[in-house]
């Protein structure tokens, strides 16, 4: 098949002319979790060099990040892969990257990717191990006397918080505004580490899952789309975040063995303070039915992480804000009036249309839409108990009648905007909100539904 039919519009002419070699196939594939998509390339230069490459892309610019952030992604690789080799951080080989469709290429490096499917105790230990020296040589760059070319201007960390938090706040507006975005941004906003060190190199989405291996040892960090210059505590933040979706070593473990790697002072308050900014990062509502926004690579495991880290953040905003919080009533229901067709139609998924793709992309998509099939068969039965449970706590938090459910909630969140409910209420509140949306995402989560932040020490 030509491979102009297997990506986007102009992609392939793109990739050619910033890598100066010609796209001899393309193996589309999933890619970037729910934020990109993805493709293995075959490419063919000029004087007869073959290579195979893994592109990353997000034409609809749905996933992490903004335009700064990819040119920052590529500068680092760029530059890990070229004059800051000796640091002796392990990273695909850059190839190009087009910027305005957001597609990074990368050479292929041989290794795995799962970390949590090891058994041997004593492989995962070396491993982990390997991968905490990494991030600790990453950490080890002076990048005063090495700046990374396209990165942007060494700032210090605070300044990173301030930026991020007021973006966030600017994006957390109009009819999309959120209580629980904004009453986590008030509690960052409050207590703004003291006394952060020099600014490091920050991966910012280093964990399992973003390194591929060969035995015991990290043959590529994976993933930059959020490296950015700031607190070397942030990476192991990150580390912790993405333990909510892949297994790794106890985190005491691996913070040892970043330290004994030669990496910075463990400071678990600023690892807290870091967690809770980037979960924040992460919590924003998926805008999946916003006209206005793009479609999402993967609407079905969108929806899941976006759930997953909202019930995360608002546990963890209390805990960070030392409120004990209350059992959350999550009323059953007998099965809904259209059970059966969903039914069938996972049925059908799952026996007849996945195993009989041979395109790992479409398996993926088709995988993502059994989780959205799984979501609406929830809606259809627990929601309008939830909505009356919420309500009625709304109106006992307020003291005030609502006609019905959406009329407690929008004036739930003009009592948090107008500061005309207590805190500890609002929080309160929303952790019920999260946890009962998470419950009607449970059955798309599977073995997910359930995870939470592994312990700092």
């Amino acid at each position: 098949m030509n491979p102009h039919d297997l990506l986007p519009d102009g992609l392939v002419t793109a990739v050619e002319a910033a890598s100066g070699a010609r796209v001899t196939a393309v193996r589309p594939r999933g890619g970037g979790g729910a934020s990109r998509e993805g493709a293995e390339l075959d490419l063919q230069w000029p004087d007869g060099r073959l290579a195979s490459a893994y592109m990353n892309y997000d034409v609809h610019k749905a996933g992490a990040g903004d335009d700064a952030a990819f040119l920052r992604e590529a500068a680092v690789l760029r530059a890990l892969s070229g004059p800051l080799v000796p640091a002796g951080v392990r990273v695909a080989p850059y190839y190009a990257s087009v910027p305005d469709q957001r597609a990074l290429v990368c050479g292929m490096i041989a290794g795995k990717d799962r970390f949590g499917g090891l058994t041997d105790t004593g492989q995962r230990d070396t491993l982990a191990a390997d991968f905490m020296a990494q991030l600790a040589a990453l950490h080890r760059i002076d990048v005063a006397a090495n700046p990374v070319e396209g990165m942007g201007p060494v700032e210090p960390a605070e300044t990173f918080i301030r930026r991020r938090i007021a973006d966030l706040r600017t994006g957390n507006s109009g009819r999309g505004w959120d209580p629980l975005i904004h009453l986590s941004l008030n509690w960052l906003e409050a207590n703004i580490p003291a006394d952060m060190p020099a600014p490091v190199i920050v991966h910012g989405d280093a964990g399992p899952g973003n390194f591929l291996y060969e035995g015991d040892k990290v043959t590529a960090l994976l993933d930059w789309e959020l490296v950015h210059y700031g607190d070397p505590m942030a990476d192991l933040a990150m580390l912790a975040i993405r333990m909510l979706f892949q297994g790794f070593v106890p985190l005491p473990q691996a913070f040892a063995a970043y330290e004994a790697a030669g990496g910075h002072e463990i400071d678990l308050a600023r690892i807290r303070y870091w967690r809770l900014l980037f979960q924040t990062s992460f919590a924003r509502r998926s805008r999946y039915d916003d006209p206005d926004a793009p479609p999402p690579p993967n609407l079905g495991m969108n929806l899941v992480y976006s759930t997953i880290h909202r019930r995360v953040l608002s546990n963890a905003l209390a805990e960070a804000a030392a409120i004990t919080l209350p059992p959350v009533t999550l009323p059953d229901a007998a099965v809904g009036a259209h059970d059966k067709s969903f039914a069938i139609a996972l049925g059908d998924i799952r026996e007849t249309i996945v195993p009989r793709l041979a395109d790992q992309q479409a398996a993926v998509k088709a995988k993502g839409m059994a989780r959205l099939i799984k979501w609406w068969r929830a809606i259809e039965r627990f929601e309008p108990g939830f909505h009356a449970a919420e309500k009625a706590e709304i109106e006992t938090a307020l003291g005030l009648e609502f006609a019905d459910y959406r009329a407690a909630w929008s004036a739930f969140r003009d009592a948090v905007a107008g500061d005309r409910i207590a805190t500890d209420a609002a929080i309160i509140l929303c952790n019920a909100h999260e946890t009962r949306e998470a419950a009607l995402m449970a059955d798309a989560m599977g073995g997910l539904a359930d995870t939470k932040f592994a312990p700092l020490q």
